[in-house]
């Protein structure tokens, strides 16, 4: 399912002393099957932007078109919304706070439920998805707000997975989970993006665009100032940048200066960069 955005303005609160501009003109396209990235300072507008694509929020001006779903500000024209949120998967940042049933199963199987998924189905494709994000049988019948925070998260992430979206929308995914905890969790979004499932990433980890992202939109102050594939972002961001390029993207800069010739938009990760390094040893001046 492809996403455009044609001309999209948002305002909060409108009409009202506390009207707040958030969304100036917007336009863009998000391709069936890719792996994007929303990036800027807090405050830019990516979560709002986002928002609007599941129809959490109707744009004031413009359109937002999901295949074959368009939503625009006029209500009669959006009657097909709850339809469009079988299809997108929105995960807020820290969603396990939104977890509410007495068992861990009974939470992660009330989004199909909630689309008219029969019990029997829900529940095979709630343990599905918690066995997907690492958690088995022995979590299947455990209060979650006995969970820890990484478990909790993973919860979360499993009741959504369980709606099977054919788009799932992250927002900040990463944020307060360990290491491996959070290693665990993009490769597991990584295997749903092969998968055919489109991914959607709003983010301050830079190191995660440079290395799952085949496309990046720079928001700031409401507005799409850039966008293109993440070492054409990354090499163009001025020195004040609000926004800090990963730190494997600076060191592959340096070595660069430094007379080794590698190639930059190949450069993923740690292991993609030593790969190069001894492939080009003899070129080191």
């Amino acid at each position: 399912m492809s996403i455009n955005l044609k001309n999209v303005f948002y305002t909060y609160s409108l009409k009202t002393p506390f009207e707040t501009p958030a969304l100036y003109d917007v336009n863009l396209t998000i391709d069936s099957g890719s792996f994007v990235a929303f990036i800027g300072a807090t405050g830019s507008g990516k979560s709002t932007i986002v928002q609007h694509l599941n129809g959490l929020l109707i744009p004031t001006k413009g359109e937002v078109q999901v295949d074959d779903f368009i939503i625009v500000n006029k209500k009669r024209k959006n009657k097909n919304i709850h339809q469009l949120r079988k299809h997108i998967g929105l995960v807020f940042q820290f969603p396990e706070y939104q977890l509410f049933e007495e068992t861990v199963e009974k939470d992660v199987a009330f989004g199909p439920k909630n689309f008219k998924v029969n019990e029997k189905e829900a529940l095979k494709r709630a343990h599905d998805a918690l066995i997907s994000v690492g958690l088995n049988e022995t979590y299947f019948q455990r209060s979650p707000f006995e969970l820890s925070g990484g478990e909790k998260r993973r919860v979360a992430i499993a009741g959504i997975l369980a709606i099977q979206p054919d788009i799932l929308v992250l927002d900040e995914p990463t944020a307060g989970l360990d290491p491996n905890g959070a290693k665990d969790l993009m490769n597991l979004v990584k295997q749903m993006n092969d998968n055919g499932t489109t991914i959607i990433l709003v983010t301050h980890d830079m190191d995660l665009v440079l290395k799952y992202c085949s496309k990046v939109f720079v928001i700031d102050h409401g507005r799409m100032i850039k966008s293109g594939l993440p070492y054409e972002v990354f090499s163009s961001l001025p020195d004040d940048s609000s926004i800090e390029v990963p730190m494997i993207f600076s060191l592959c800069r340096k070595l660069k200066e430094k007379g080794l010739d590698i190639d930059v938009s190949s450069i993923k990760d740690i292991d993609s960069l030593i790969q190069q390094i001894e492939e080009k040893k003899g070129s080191i001046k």
